[in-house]
């Protein structure tokens, strides 16, 4: 049978990752979770190819892993176990013409909405996206939870309202989030670089009078 673009497409992803790193357990169990879903209408190709090479990552070390893995009647991109539990949320940076006009905006709600929404449902929570992209993470979750004031919540939920009618993420949702880190992924040659929130927060820093 003719295989569509995006089966094709992902087989060549998983390909090449099994001549890197050989033909590590798991990944065939992954690539077909990942081609029931796009039959779904849940995934799309530049989404799927980045939790691909985050599984095969973390395979790598030793983690069991699973994508579009359901918790708590959520379902997070990529959860891992080694010891500790790990999820991580992909974001590719699409923005929907419809808010061509304020991107930036968009995607800091956006972010905010998925840390909020995910990043409970393992000891660590991490944001994964390409190496072309510097996600626009509000400064409020990268502090101490201790040290968000009320303001800054509500504002923040406020900014999640604007965009997004997500009646599962409340105040008691923001206060309790947190995000351990990003993971940078290179797709051309497979390799990831993980940033600690401490170091992400710098190189925000670095753009932030942009």
């Amino acid at each position: 049978m003719k295989r569509d673009n995006y089966t094709k497409d992902l087989h060549n992803i998983k390909y090449r990752i099994i001549s890197n790193y050989g033909n590590l357990p798991q990944i065939d169990e992954i690539y077909k979770r990942l081609i029931d879903f796009h039959k779904l209408g849940f995934v799309n190709i530049t989404h799927s190819a980045l939790e691909l090479i985050v599984a095969a990552y973390l395979i790598k070390e030793g983690f069991k892993v699973s994508v579009e893995h359901e918790s708590n009647g959520k379902i997070i991109d990529v959860y891992a176990i080694k010891g500790i539990d790990v999820g991580i949320e992909v974001e590719t940076g699409f923005v929907p013409p419809s808010f061509a006009g304020k991107q930036e905006d968009f995607l800091m709600s956006r972010m905010a909405l998925k840390i909020a929404r995910y990043s409970n449902l393992a000891s660590q929570f991490y944001i994964a996206v390409p190496s072309y992209y510097i996600p626009p993470v509000p400064v409020e979750l990268l502090k101490d939870k201790e040290k968000r004031s009320e303001d800054e919540i509500r504002n923040l939920m406020r900014l999640i309202r604007k965009y997004h009618n997500s009646l599962d993420v409340n105040l008691l949702s923001l206060k309790s989030a947190k995000i351990d880190g990003i993971i940078i992924i290179n797709t051309t040659d497979l390799k990831l670089k993980i940033f600690d929130y401490e170091d992400f927060l710098k190189i925000k820093k670095y753009y932030s009078d942009i």
